[in-house]
């Protein structure tokens, strides 16, 4: 059972705020669709999110690009790092501030995020795309070029993670794109879990380097709900795979 703690007009949909009532956890939904999903001492329950943070933990620097409730700004910054979060709908971060406890250290800037990243001057040591929808992952994000090119300008000399919902019915965009930033002579890896109710993908990228390594080392205290995530991750190598039945599927 949850109750409403707070409705607002997105920009892709109107937005819900639900908290359940047997433990606090709060929800950040859009259209229906569960963008957030926070347990009441800040930390996430979705597992891709804490996989997101290991391939990150020893960037200090991490943009973020889509922001939602902000839980991996959250648990990033409460370890440490300097976030940044990059979110082109104006109603986001209001949400994350008030409803979803993002600490006031975090850096929030409400714009286009290839026009932010076009006007940066520095980098950052990784960069984590975390925007999608049914259909798996949001355009530009879903182009090879896009991908390489925002490794090449924002993290040169770190990782780029990007999550991908592999839900039944969505394009195999993991794959897809694996194989061709692969192609593109860059270190590639989709973790994929083999068991659990998500169904999220996780792409690491880099120039060069291993981005295969996920050590997961203090199990026993990550959520329930995402342990059998984490437990059954495994790395894939790129391999060919057809494109997806979408249009516009360039490689910039």
């Amino acid at each position: 059972m949850t109750r409403e703690l707070a409705r607002r007009d997105g920009l892709f949909g109107p937005i819900r705020v639900l908290e359940r009532k047997h433990d606090g956890a709060r929800l950040y939904c859009i259209n229906g669709s569960l963008q957030t999903l926070m347990l009441a001492d800040g930390v996430s329950a979705f597992g891709y999110v804490h996989a997101a943070k290991i391939l990150v933990a020893e960037a200090p620097n991490v943009l973020i690009i889509g922001g939602a409730g902000g839980s991996l700004a959250t648990m990033l910054a409460t370890r440490g790092h300097s976030v940044t979060v990059i979110d082109i709908d104006p109603a986001a971060e209001q949400i994350a501030r008030d409803f979803f406890n993002l600490p006031p250290q975090v850096r929030w800037v409400t714009a286009d995020p290839l026009h932010f990243i076009t006007a940066q001057e520095g980098v950052f040591d990784a960069v984590i795309v975390d925007a999608c929808d049914s259909s798996g992952i949001v355009s530009p994000f879903d182009k090879p070029g896009v991908i390489a090119d925002l490794l090449m300008k924002a993290c040169p000399r770190g990782s780029l993670v990007v999550n991908i919902v592999a839900e039944d019915g969505a394009p195999p965009w993991g794959g897809w794109l694996a194989a061709k930033l692969a192609s593109l002579g860059l270190s590639v890896c989709l973790f994929r879990s083999e068991e659990g109710w998500e169904g999220n993908e996780i792409l690491h990228v880099r120039v060069d380097g291993p981005t295969d390594r996920l050590a997961i080392t203090d199990l026993e205290q990550r959520p329930p709900e995402a342990r059998t995530y984490l437990m059954s991750l495994r790395p894939h190598v790129a391999s060919h795979v057809p494109v997806p039945a979408t249009s516009d599927n360039g490689a910039s």
